[in-house]
């Protein structure tokens, strides 16, 4: 059943764009539709991309941004304009998957109605493909919680909970598989705020998705390859902006599960470690 479509925004990664495509290549008939975003690269992108994308049996669509838009998340909302599946992959041009990956997220995703997303655990890999960490299951339980430890189904308000709060694990917007209407949904309540993300955004975009109700189902597999090198996003920001995204961030899951003791200790011990590893005052 060809039923997921794929977002691919890219921004100056030409050198990933072989292997990154042959990742999706390698996922087989389950996609039925792949929309390239280029966010006026200054590389050659584009001419790395172009003869890859022909192999594709799927529907492909190519857009061109002639000015750089500044942020990955409207580029999200951009490339969902173009979607018709019901299921869909934001693909971050500089990750990787495993072959399977998007056949047991759609399996999951199918076999429940009231699911919002389904996501895999995610491998970290450097600039030159070595792996960095086989999993990120110590980054999730580093707090003391071991629920994405195995498979889990998770109501809305427990992920959120448990998994939002006071950090975001789902460690790369890669791993996740949306159902479309859910993401659309999502992005339409945040309208113009979105714009206001730099890095943060996909954890907001979650916390906006899961306040609706639902389910969230992992995949405790690292099915995901998610990249970290100088030029990622994250890098470029500055610490003290990256911060005061994370207080903000706060501040709006405290408004979705109010207010708890228990949270708000770990929100406060979360801001130290921060401050620490960051060197902030």
């Amino acid at each position: 059943m060809t039923s997921v479509g794929v977002v691919v925004p890219n921004y100056n990664y030409s050198r990933y764009l072989a292997a990154r495509l042959s990742s999706i290549l390698a996922q087989g008939d389950m996609i039925s539709k792949l929309v390239f975003l280029d966010d006026a690269s200054t590389d050659d992108s584009m001419a790395v991309a172009t003869p890859l994308l022909t192999k594709f049996p799927c529907e492909v669509v190519i857009e061109r941004n002639t000015e750089n838009s500044n942020s990955v998340f409207l580029q999200w909302a951009r490339g969902l304009e173009s979607i018709d599946t019901p299921f869909v992959w934001i693909a971050e041009a500089d990750d990787g998957a495993e072959p399977g990956m998007l056949n047991g997220l759609t399996r999951r995703l199918m076999e429940d109605e009231g699911s919002i997303f389904a996501f895999s655990d995610s491998a970290g890999i450097g600039p030159e493909d070595e792996i960095l960490e086989e999993n990120s299951k110590c980054y999730a339980a580093a707090m003391g919680d071991h629920v994405l430890g195995s498979d889990a189904t998770l109501s809305a308000h427990e992920f959120m909970r448990r998994c939002l709060c006071p950090r975001n694990l789902v460690v790369s917007a890669s791993a996740v598989l949306w159902r479309t209407e859910a993401l659309r949904s999502a992005l339409g309540r945040l309208g113009n705020e979105i714009s206001r993300w730099r890095c943060a955004g996909d954890w907001r975009i979650y916390a906006e998705a899961v306040s609706a109700g639902g389910r969230v189902h992992y995949d405790a597999r690292p099915l995901n390859k998610h990249r970290r090198h100088p030029g990622s996003v994250t890098n470029k920001i500055p610490r003290p902006r990256l911060f005061a995204e994370v207080v903000s961030m706060h501040a709006v899951l405290r408004q979705f599960l109010g207010r708890e003791a228990v949270q708000d200790e770990r929100m406060r011990l979360h801001l130290e470690d921060l401050r620490r590893s960051w060197g902030l005052q």
